[in-house]
């Protein structure tokens, strides 16, 4: 069959944002590019309302006007002028029509809250489900290879195990007495004395919950979870990460917006975390990739079917074009009462 028009004269052709558009569409991963790419047959006998034919679909005008019905009626003549955006319409139809008749081929019923919509939504949603099934399936693929995906997961522990580290992390009580309110001099008198009593035998948590003015860990008797040096403040982690004994108990230390008093409750060395505490991590992120790699096959393949048939003139016709000279402020001409005399 006859080629599709060159690059750059239709609205299937290359246009440089297409493919930053597609990416942002609920279903489409890949524009009508691929296709061109893979040769597609242009449509030499295609019904004029008909604009994509393949074997799982027909896409017609009737189904462009209703997409475009959803966008906001103050906002359709601009976007008709755009072939970017006409072609993401375009795209999403493609694939969301595909997979709604493969949905239906393969007896894939959608969520129920969705089994009684009608037309475009039903499409929707039957395109979604299909999508669902191909991950489902994938994941099952997944679990059936599992004893080679997991050797895929020691290999690349071996080959970055730097990845893997854990910088030293140290656990603290603490004790936040707020500036605001009171003033640097009154919070820091405060915090001396809440040291004070600390120092004098008194139970950190009891003294947290009567001086602390930080309800996430008052509460909790001033406890906070094991901690890397990089996600403190500069100034509380160097004076944190200065206390050498367990139960040592820092002076007063000035934070933006409080003074703090810390204890050491426990400290852990910078260490390369084994494979088996890491596992499930590396593979749940193994089989994340494989399933995406197989969810973006099956929509590739739905533009690169050779037997995809494409009205090119009747796609080029969704576009409204306007001569950019109409759209220029008419020359001012000067009143001949306005002349000097």
């Amino acid at each position: 069959m006859a080629a599709v028009v060159p690059p750059g004269a239709g609205i299937l052709s290359n246009f440089p944002a297409v493919a930053h558009l597609v990416r942002q569409l609920l279903l489409t991963f890949y524009g009508f590019l691929c296709a061109l790419a893979a040769g597609s047959p242009s449509a030499g006998e295609l019904p004029p309302d008909v604009l994509v034919k393949s074997r799982w679909m027909e896409m017609t005008r009737a189904d462009y006007e209703a997409a475009i019905a959803r966008v906001p009626a103050n906002m359709r003549f601009e976007f008709s002028m755009s072939p970017t955006r006409v072609q993401g319409v375009l795209n999403n139809l493609l694939v969301t029509k595909t997979l709604a008749a493969q949905a239906r081929a393969h007896g894939t019923k959608p969520a129920a809250s969705s089994a009684d919509g009608v037309g475009n939504d039903l499409e929707r949603a039957l395109a979604a489900a299909e999508l669902q099934r191909i991950e489902a399936d994938a994941t099952q693929a997944f679990e059936a290879q599992k004893p080679a995906f997991e050797a895929k997961a020691r290999e690349i522990y071996r080959l970055d195990r730097a990845k893997f580290s854990t910088p030293e992390e140290i656990r603290l009580s603490d004790i936040a007495v707020a500036i605001e309110g009171r003033g640097e001099e009154a919070a820091l008198a405060r915090a001396r004395e809440a040291r004070q009593r600390l120092v004098g035998g008194a139970d950190f948590a009891a003294v947290a919950r009567e001086y602390s003015d930080d309800p996430t860990t008052r509460d909790k008797g001033g406890a906070l979870p094991f901690v890397s040096r990089e996600k403190l403040a500069s100034e509380y982690a160097k004076a944190a990460f200065a206390l050498t004994r367990i139960g040592e108990i820092s002076e007063p230390i000035k934070a933006p917006a409080a003074y703090h008093v810390v204890r050491l409750e426990e400290r852990r060395a910078a260490r390369t975390q084994s494979f088996e505490e890491v596992r499930d991590k590396i593979m749940e992120s193994l089989r994340q990739r494989y399933v995406t790699e197989q969810r973006d096959l099956r929509v590739q393949a739905i533009h690169r079917d050779p037997e995809l048939q494409i009205n090119q003139p009747a796609i080029d016709a969704l576009v409204t074009h306007v001569d950019p000279a109409l759209l220029k402020p008419p020359a001012r001409t000067k009143s001949r009462s306005s002349t000097p005399k």
